[in-house]
């Protein structure tokens, strides 16, 4: 009965300790969540108050009767109403920010989408967010260039709209960022699906890079997971000096792990570094200290999980 309960007892506290994590990440999620639906709701307020009554843009001095008429001929349509309804959120974002910048708002009606011109604050020759386009005034431009301009960046809206509504408001540009770290400018399959000759784009005669940066990206990541338990380990020597700072600021109390460790001799490194800045050098110093520490989850430290810590052993500590 006694050996009943007390299996009973650990149970109920592994179930409360693992409980206990679960509730942590559910908080942080909820917190998360929380931001995102703060951001929606600023760019659903920035959208309406800045947006909403934009008045159509204007054509180019230069375009003929017939292509002025083009540019300003609305092209409302159930599939535009849908693009601008998923990317609402994301589009009163990014018109905030451009209105902080001084921009001139109008919306561009064969495509629904808005037009913030400003100086600058956008990548390339414009940048598309949800569905404004974030861009300077191209009052030189011809009416083909200006219609290519805005189907291209109109099949950005799209992919916008399909992003959001596949994965959420973050999925879109986390994708875009992720194939332009791979492949970068042209080479980048959400600027090819919108079309390169549209956007400005020379088309590359050179192969793409993306195999290149996929290998090392591969064996970064495989390093990383190779030595994982040593990026854990400083990972939790910085933690731990970082938190004794910030609790015993004001009090100045010596850290509890000198009682088990030895003090590190200045090196050459250390002394050198001490001159240049003395606070870097005592926290390198600490932190070298902090290592002679054992670690359960990342096995005995420094250097092996079978080589005695010099407190143990008796033997001076290394230099630095």
């Amino acid at each position: 009965m006694d050996w009943d309960s007390g299996t009973c007892g650990r149970r109920r506290e592994d179930r409360q300790e693992k409980c206990g994590g679960c509730r942590k990440r559910h908080r942080r999620l909820l917190r998360l969540l929380a931001v995102l639906v703060s951001l929606q709701v600023v760019g659903l307020l920035g959208l309406a108050a800045f947006g909403l009554g934009a008045p159509t843009c204007q054509p180019p001095a230069k375009l003929t009767v017939n292509q002025a008429a083009a540019y300003t001929r609305s092209g409302a349509s159930p599939a535009v109403f849908a693009r601008q309804v998923l990317t609402a959120g994301q589009t009163g974002l990014a018109l905030t920010y451009a209105k902080t910048r001084g921009a001139n708002v109008c919306r561009f009606a064969p495509n629904g989408n808005l037009v913030a011109r400003m100086e600058s604050g956008f990548a390339r020759g414009g940048t598309m967010y949800g569905h404004v386009f974030l861009t300077y005034a191209h009052d030189d431009y011809s009416y083909r260039e200006l219609r290519s301009i805005k189907r291209h960046e109109t099949r950005h809206t799209t992919q916008w709209a399909a992003g959001t509504l596949l994965g959420g408001p973050l999925a879109f540009p986390v994708a875009y960022s992720a194939d332009e770290l791979v492949a970068p400018g042209p080479y980048n399959h959400f600027e090819r699906a919108a079309g390169l000759t549209d956007g400005g784009y020379e088309v590359p005669d050179r192969p793409s890079p993306t195999l290149t940066r996929v290998f090392i990206a591969a064996v970064l990541v495989g390093l990383v997971l190779f030595e994982r338990h040593r990026f854990r380990r400083q990972f939790l020597l910085l933690r731990t000096h970082f938190l004794h700072r910030r609790a015993t600021r004001a009090s100045g109390q010596v850290p509890w792990w000198h009682a088990g460790t030895q003090p590190i001799a200045r090196g050459r490194i250390l002394r050198l570094l001490s001159r240049v800045s003395p606070g870097a050098a005592n926290m390198l110093e600490e932190h070298r200290r902090l290592q002679q520490v054992g670690c359960p989850s990342c096995g005995a430290m420094p250097d092996s999980p079978n080589k005695k810590r010099p407190a143990e052993a008796g033997a001076p500590a290394g230099r630095l």
